[in-house]
């Protein structure tokens, strides 16, 4: 039993407990696939350019997750970047692609995506001006360090083949 006296003292304890920061709750994402991914692309507006091959960026750009002062976190951030490798094509046949790309970068409140330059399968998103690579904390269209099964996928997507989209469990 709490007496009258200390009463005051439960009310500032409530009121500073209320004010510091408790930890983040878990980020929950859909699951996210190529298949996923290429589904998006494929009913945007806008045009995709599935691509596979290497991204070149500095990783020293790419905004830090902060999961303590989460307003702090920027929800976008650009990076110049670079692509070489193949645009993968209806038919199959993968087209030399080389070009300057927009890294970009979209946090979920603290949560950030830290993708590696490297071996990627993407899709890039057609600009008046340039091509796009979004990426972000539950997906995006960027895939590192893809595996053989995860290109098989967007080929057979491509070529009208067995495409589903994962589904919630």
């Amino acid at each position: 039993m709490v007496s009258m006296k200390g009463l005051p003292m439960l009310r500032v304890l409530s009121v500073v407990l209320a004010c510091v920061p408790l930890p983040a709750l878990a980020l929950s994402c859909m699951p996210h696939g190529v298949t996923n991914a290429y589904q998006e692309a494929a009913e945007a507006e806008e045009g995709y350019v599935p691509v596979l091959g290497t991204l070149d960026f500095d990783k020293d750009l790419l905004p830090e997750m902060d999961l303590s002062g989460q307003s702090e976190v920027p929800p976008v951030t650009l990076i110049p970047a670079t692509f070489k490798g193949d645009a993968l094509t209806v038919r199959g046949v993968s087209q030399p692609f080389e070009t300057d790309v927009v890294l970009e970068v979209q946090c979920f409140g603290p949560w950030c995506p830290q993708p590696q330059p490297g071996e990627m399968l993407g899709f890039l998103r057609q600009t008046d001006h340039s091509y796009v690579l979004h990426t972000n904390a539950c997906g995006g269209f960027l895939f590192g360090r893809p595996t053989q099964e995860q290109v098989e996928q967007v080929k057979d997507c491509l070529g009208g083949r067995s495409c589903e989209a994962r589904k919630l469990p």
